[in-house]
This record gives C-alpha cells, sequence and structure tokens, in this order.
C-alpha cells in the first residue's frame, strides 16, 4: 500500500495576482486510499495558496462526472487506481478542459508512469511519501503558471476589446467624412481593420421597435428594451456572414461596410435570420459602391436616405438608394426632422412650435396619393410618437383611450388631409395633458419647498441652502419658483415672515426686539424698515391701530 507523510506544510504568504472572480483556483483531488484522500484536503494550506478544493473523488469515474458538468483549474490525482487510470483519467479531463493543470502523485514503484505523465504536460510528479515543500513548490508552480496565463489572457482581452473599439470610432469617421478621415484611413491600413481599396458599399441597418399593432390598447406596459442584446446578435451573423467591417451608431442602428466579394443579399439573409430567431424586424438602407474608404461617406449619406425611405415603403426591406427616387429621399429625411421637431413642442407645450411644425410638415407630404404609401407613412409618425412617449413613461394608447379614440381609426384614413387632421388634435390634447401632469409634479415639490420655508421663517434661509436640500440649483429653483408661484423667491420668503410678524405683533406680551428675532431679522432697524415697506406702518404703529 502506499501512503503520504504530512510533517505540517509552513505557512504560505498571500499570493499577489489573483484569478477573476473571486481569486480562488478550483481543484478536483482524486485518490482511492480514502485516507490519503482526506489528508490531502485537509492538510495542504490550499486558501493560502489561493486555492480550493470543489470535488475530492475516490475513483476517476466520480471526478470524471463531475468535471463533465463542472470547470476546473488543476486535477490532482493519484496515477495508480483501479479500472480507470490517473492518466486514463488526465486524458479525458483534458478533452473537457484543454486548460487544466495536471499533478500526479504516485509511490516510487510507479516512476515508469513519470515520462508518460510529463509527455501530456503535466505540471509537477511528486513521489510519495510527499515531501512538504515539494509539494508546496508544485503548488506554487501550478498557481504561476495559472497567474501568467490569467494575466496574458486579461491583456489578450483587453487588446481586442481596444481594438473593437478602434475599429469601430476609425470606420465611423470613414463613414460621415470628417476632416481627419485620412488620419483613419492610414490607421485602418496600419491594423489592417479593413479593405481599403476596391469595390466597397455602405449599408445602414435599423433594428426596429416591436410591432406596437400587437399590443393591446391601453397596456402602458412595454417590453422591455432589449435592443444591446439584439445588437450583439446582428453582429454575430455579420461575422458568420463573411462582413468584417462595421461598427455601432446608436442603439437600434449598424453600420456594414460591404466589399467587393459581398453581395447584398448576405443582408437581406441576416434580415431574415434575425426574424426567425427574434421575431425583430430589420430595415436596411443601402449606399451605391464606391471605390475607396476615402469616398466611403457619400455610399454612408445615400445609405441613411434610403434607409429614411422606409416611412414609405415600409419597415423590413432593403431598400436600395437610388438617383430616380434622390429628390423623395432628401424629403424623407427632412421630414424625419420635422417630426422630431414637433415631438419637441409637444413635449414643451409650444403650442406655436406645434402648429409651425404641422403646417411645415403638412407641405412635405401633401402630395402622397398612393394608400400603401399613406398606410407607411402613418405607421411611421405613429411608431415615432410613441417611442417618444415611452421615453416619457407614458403610453400613446392608453392616452388615446382616454380620449375616446382608438389606434384602428388611423388606418382608415386614406389621404394625407385626414391624418394631419386626426394628429393635429392628438398632438394638442396629448401636449396638454403633458403640460398639466409636469405642472402638477412641479406644484407639489413647490408646496414641499413653501412649507420647507415656512417652518424655517425665523433661520437665516438663503436660496442657496434651500436648492441644496432639495437637490437643485441655486437657478433652476429660482426659476422653477418664479415660473410656477408668479412670485420670486425672496419675495415670498419676505412675505411670509411680514405676515408671521403681524400675527406676533398681535400678541402684546411679546416685545418688538423678539418679534424681529423671530422671523430672522438681523436686527431691530432692519426689520423696522421691512415692515413699514411691506404694510406702510412701524411695528410700533401697527400695534397701536391694533
Amino acid at each position: 500500500m502506499t501512503y503520504i507523510l504530512f510533517l505540517g506544510f509552513p505557512r504560505m504568504p498571500s499570493a499577489t495576482n489573483q484569478q477573476d472572480g473571486d481569486g480562488m483556483y478550483k481543484v478536483v483531488l482524486v485518490d482511492d486510499e480514502e485516507l490519503e484522500l482526506l489528508g490531502i484536503q485537509k492538510l495542504v494550506p490550499w486558501k493560502e495558496l489561493q486555492m480550493e478544493v470543489m470535488a475530492a473523488c475516490p475513483d476517476g469515474f466520480t471526478a470524471l462526472k463531475y468535471l463533465e458538468e463542472n470547470e476546473a483549474d488543476l486535477l490532482v490525482s493519484d496515477i495508480r487506481m483501479p479500472i480507470m487510470s490517473g492518466l486514463e483519467l488526465a486524458s479525458k479531463a483534458q478533452k473537457l478542459h484543454p486548460g487544466l493543470k495536471l499533478l500526479f502523485v504516485s509511490g516510487y514503484e510507479d516512476f515508469q508512469y513519470a515520462k508518460q505523465a510529463l509527455s501530456m504536460q503535466a505540471s509537477g510528479y511528486i513521489l510519495k511519501p510527499v515531501n512538504d515543500n515539494e509539494m508546496i513548490g508544485a503548488l506554487q508552480a501550478v498557481r504561476a503558471a495559472l497567474d501568467e496565463e490569467n494575466g496574458q489572457k486579461t491583456r489578450e482581452r483587453s487588446i481586442q476589446e481596444s481594438m473593437v473599439y478602434l475599429k469601430n470610432e476609425l470606420l465611423e469617421r470613414c463613414l460621415e467624412g470628417t476632416p481627419d478621415c485620412d488620419t483613419a484611413i492610414t490607421l485602418i491600413e496600419q491594423f489592417n481593420l479593413g479593405p481599403h481599396t476596391g469595390s466597397l458599399r455602405a449599408a445602414v441597418m435599423e433594428l426596429e421597435e416591436p410591432d406596437w399593432r400587437s399590443l393591446p390598447y391601453g397596456n402602458a406596459d412595454r417590453p422591455d428594451d432589449q435592443s444591446a442584446r439584439l445588437f450583439d446578435a446582428v453582429s454575430q451573423l455579420c461575422q458568420s456572414s463573411g462582413i468584417g467591417m462595421y461598427c455601432k451608431l446608436s442603439p437600434r442602428r449598424l453600420a456594414v461596410v460591404l466589399e467587393e466579394s459581398a453581395e447584398p443579399s448576405r443582408l437581406q439573409r441576416i434580415m431574415e435570420e434575425m426574424n426567425e430567431r427574434y421575431a425583430v424586424t430589420l430595415t436596411t438602407g443601402l449606399g451605391r459602391e464606391v471605390q475607396s474608404l476615402d469616398d466611403l461617406h457619400r455610399s454612408y449619406t445615400e445609405a441613411c436616405k434610403a434607409l429614411s425611405m422606409k416611412m414609405f415603403q415600409g419597415k423590413g426591406k432593403l431598400i436600395a438608394y437610388s438617383e430616380a427616387r434622390a429628390e423623395a429621399q432628401d424629403s424623407a429625411l427632412n421630414i424625419e426632422s420635422t417630426v422630431d421637431s414637433l415631438l419637441v413642442a409637444m413635449s414643451g407645450y409650444d403650442l406655436v412650435g406645434i402648429v409651425d411644425r404641422m403646417e411645415e410638415l403638412f407641405q412635405q407630404v401633401k402630395n402622397i396619393e398612393n394608400p400603401s404609401a399613406v398606410r407607411n407613412y402613418s405607421l411611421f409618425v405613429i411608431s415615432r410618437l410613441d417611442t417618444y412617449l415611452n421615453g416619457l413613461n407614458e403610453s400613446l394608447f392608453s392616452l388615446t383611450q382616454k380620449e375616446g379614440q382608438t389606434m384602428d381609426r388611423l388606418f382608415q384614413f386614406e389621404t394625407i388631409d385626414d391624418i394631419h387632421s386626426w394628429l393635429r388634435r392628438r398632438i394638442f390634447e396629448i401636449s396638454e395633458h403633458l403640460h398639466n401632469k409636469k405642472r402638477r409634479k412641479n406644484m407639489k415639490l413647490i408646496g414641499q419647498i413653501q412649507r420647507y420655508i415656512d417652518e424655517r421663517l425665523g433661520d437665516s434661509l438663503s436660496l442657496k441652502e434651500v436648492a441644496q436640500a432639495f437637490s437643485f440649483s441655486p437657478n433652476y429653483l429660482g426659476h422653477l419658483f418664479k415660473e410656477e408661484t408668479g412670485e420670486l423667491f425672496s419675495d415670498y420668503m419676505n412675505r411670509q415672515r411680514m405676515e408671521l410678524a403681524k400675527r406676533l405683533l398681535s400678541d402684546t406680551s411679546m416685545k418688538v426686539y423678539e418679534v424681529a428675532d423671530r422671523v430672522g431679522a438681523s436686527t431691530l432697524a432692519y426689520f423696522s424698515k421691512q415692515f413699514k415697506d411691506y404694510t406702510g406702518l412701524t411695528p410700533g404703529e401697527y400695534r397701536k391701530q391694533l
């Protein structure tokens, strides 16, 4: 029988380099001798070695089953065990975990296995009876190797993330044609981040919101925004389709560069795949071919113009730029901008701005006659309005229901005039609702501020101190107070102090100087002046009049 002799391991200094996460490397022990297994598990200072025994197994089969279901960093195993030897276990384990470190423990009579163990790149081979220094040294060597590997992985991951960021930033500069575009192109060539000559074509893929028509009317609860997860899925599909150059423009927009050999049909397949896997819709605008990165911004501009045509052609399509439709595409971009300005005017209760933007919008789309285009335009405007209201924690459906409307009505319209007549009324109603809601919220806040002031009229209170108490800047609080009450903060405080002084002066048991102190006046003379300015009488005259 083989045996292990532990003489007491020395105390270890703490490791300076730790594994990510909890800092402990995971160890699996295997030995068919129960006492030996228990001895290694209990007497080795695992914690001080930054290691943790996750499983102590009596045979190779138990260890293999554990490794099939769990991660591990180090396998410490006896070589000679019945049925499945330590070498067989190690071979199978390394197939499950290619980076797994191996440390074998065995007797002198099994030394012939050492050569085979070393051929498996084992980190150590310790003979029984175990020498404590030898065991500690072997485990320290394993930990140092794991630290180095983890450090290398961290460095590689950091470099990879930096390169992704750099690639995204440089490509975005090329697409937008910024003044430093030449520098960006030089860096793309230097770091081999993508092709810089040959036929190139820009496309912009936009992830659409969930189809709001499938939601119950009046249901203010929208599905959680999964745009980040879906964006990653689109990126992975681009990579698997052989599209190496792409960059994130916004949470819902991805710019893609097709190389000479890449057909637009790849984009169509990505769109179909996203719809099948995640039930989401992608709309893609496609620019024309250019011959270098220097000209890529022209193709990108065309792709953006083509994408804007979805409001007339519908979502979920691959829309290529066409010179024949250049004027319509420019108009679509202007419409998007006008709709955005209209929504800002709506949320700010700018009634004149609403009228102006509606008139501007009407002039841009008044000539649409195709019923299909009218319907798609309706979808575009309402989707944009619903998304905007979502950001304000409001629901278009619940707001229109309150007014006795239904969204089905919108799709019965056949002309742009009908849509704008309906939309104008809804915009005014929603704007008033938002304004009243804001006023109610602000008035509640102003009420709290007024109570705060009234409770401290005897203190030397300033606008700055009150603003700090409510986590506002003094300028903002002063503006808000004046806007909601029609009165300056200082005027309100002075009025409240003088009204309090009038009530206190009616109590003849209080001296005038005591009243001055109760209302926060710094001196009796200053109080008398303030009181006379407010009432036209000195405090003494006011009391006599009472």
